[in-house]
């Protein structure tokens, strides 16, 4: 398959991601992972019930359908299951980066990574297995805290720190790149001249 002669060409770029950028990207992962689908059911619910519980004790309160000691009960009660729920969540997100956290810095404890990228998708050649992400199985590319990620549908994503380009422009047309290549994604329009 022949490329066009202005598409950019990447690569190879060798690098090791630092302890800095391993726990950014953990992070970043963790994140994603815990919030994977679920923001309104996990997070929106619980708050809108707790507001709902409130609001119609505080209603019975108020007409005097229950009284004031019944009233206080009843919030009491409420704030304690809101507050055990955003625990829960809390945890939750706490797991989520740690489990995170190790496939990053086994991707860091590789040591020196070669990047390399061909039209069908990226790997990182080191030390360890070669890595592979093919953009046919990957949604999104972002760059993020000094960080280009390519996000698969399931598992660790592709980290590439942007200190590896020639510039921030370098960096924002490897983005780009890898965004046109995503799946379902629209070829860009040819410039006009």
């Amino acid at each position: 398959m022949s490329e066009s002669p202005s598409a950019p060409r990447f690569g190879p770029y060798a690098f090791a991601l630092t302890e800095d950028e391993t726990r950014v990207a953990a992070a970043r992962f963790g994140l994603r992972r815990a919030l994977a689908g679920r923001l309104t059911s996990a997070h929106l619910a619980p708050l809108a019930a707790f507001v709902l519980a409130i609001s119609f004790t505080a209603i019975l309160a108020l007409t005097g359908l229950i009284g004031r000691r019944g009233g206080e009960a009843a919030l009491l009660l409420a704030i304690a299951a809101f507050m055990a729920q955003r625990l829960t969540t809390l945890r939750r997100f706490a797991a989520a980066r740690r489990a995170c956290l190790r496939e990053v810095e086994a991707m860091r404890e590789a040591g020196r990574l070669v990047l390399s990228v061909d039209e069908t998708g990226l790997g990182f050649a080191g030390a360890g297995a070669p890595l592979r992400w093919n953009f046919a199985d990957c949604h999104e590319a972002e760059d993020a805290g000094g960080l280009v990620y390519l996000w698969p549908r399931s598992g660790a994503p592709a980290i590439v720190p942007t200190r590896v380009f020639a510039g921030a422009e370098t960096a924002a047309e490897f983005v780009e790149f890898l965004r046109a290549r995503l799946p379902g994604r629209l070829a860009p329009p040819p410039s006009g001249g």
